[in-house]
């Protein structure tokens, strides 16, 4: 049975996203509901959202920077409302936030209120206690993640079958432009297969500084990329990184597994020029013989660096 989504967000702060939206659904065998096309009706606002949140099988709540509409009685926002009421009548919550991080957004699209900053802290905190959230950069990470988790939820329709893309080669494709333009797709997440051949280590202090990482609470580990195959002339990533929270996970898969793995990643840049990646906590003294460079080796210092940040293993 088809079934139908209710696109739930604050608005003008999102509209690039709900199009978006809309238009991944699009692909899919699914209605969908959402204020776009609520149109004028005697019953007030709120109303509106709920009953809509009722003809729905599934919630998708995308949440940002701001609280949007509040609901005067409860003191609570329309869209916690219609979270609310989609938990409590068992709808299926797909949940994406933006990344706190990473996110390119409109200083205008940021709540600075203390109260209202209050309210979206705690709400997000819900979410993130209740579900497995996603995150998103921008409209076209937003896309690309719903994309892969809506074939795995809906199905395309059944009289114009779409093939949907190999997710290795969008990997290809993003860090074929991130090679070129970093800029253009810095904090899309993509998906690698990836074998570890050496301990991980903690992150220098140069290197969480460029990344804007903690430094104490990030760790890296050489790799070698299986999926996509890239050029054995420029292998763009020979490292992955994992910070904060996601770290404890990341040191178990380094020191288990030695085998391919398949996982996400963000493709991170930095203008920073790092030398060293590996920090060290205890100092030390050596020494080494003196030994002249070969005349037919040059050094190029690199303009700025790159790396992948770990994000999650792929299901």
């Amino acid at each position: 049975m088809k079934k139908t989504v209710f696109i739930s967000s604050t608005y003008e702060d999102l509209d690039a996203h709900r199009q978006a939206v809309w238009g991944v659904l699009k692909e899919f065998d699914v209605n969908v509901r959402g204020m776009e096309e609520f149109g004028a009706r005697t019953e007030c606002a709120l109303e509106t959202c709920l009953a809509e949140v009722d003809q729905s099988d599934v919630y998708l709540g995308i949440i940002a920077f701001r609280v949007g509409s509040i609901d005067s009685v409860s003191g609570k926002s329309f869209t916690q409302l219609e979270y609310e009421h989609a938990v409590k009548h068992g709808k299926e919550i797909l949940i994406y936030l933006a990344d706190e991080q990473q996110a390119t957004v409109r200083y205008s699209s940021i709540d600075l209120d203390h109260t209202l900053l209050e309210k979206l802290k705690a709400f997000k905190a819900t979410l993130r206690q209740s579900h497995t959230v996603n995150t998103f950069t921008d409209p076209n990470d937003l896309v690309e993640k719903l994309r892969r988790d809506f074939s795995r939820h809906f199905e395309a329709p059944s009289a114009e079958p779409s093939k949907q893309p190999d997710e290795f080669d969008i990997t290809l494709n993003l860090v074929q432009d991130f090679l070129i333009m970093p800029k253009k797709v810095i904090g899309r997440e993509a998906r690698f297969c990836i074998s570890f051949f050496d301990e991980p280590y903690p992150a220098s202090r140069s290197l969480c500084e460029a990344f804007k990482m903690e430094y104490g609470m990030t760790v890296g580990s050489h790799i070698t990329i299986e999926q996509p195959q890239f050029s054995r002339k420029r292998l763009p990533f020979q490292e992955l990184y994992a910070t904060g929270v996601r770290a404890e996970i990341f040191l178990e898969l380094a020191r288990t597994n030695r085998k391919s793995i398949e996982l996400y990643a963000r493709l991170q840049f930095s203008e920073q020029d790092v030398r060293r990646i590996q920090g060290e906590f205890f100092g030390h003294s050596y020494s080494v013989d003196e030994i002249f460079g070969d005349p037919f080796i040059k050094y190029v210092p690199a303009e700025g660096k790159s790396i992948l940040l770990f994000t999650k293993v792929a299901s």
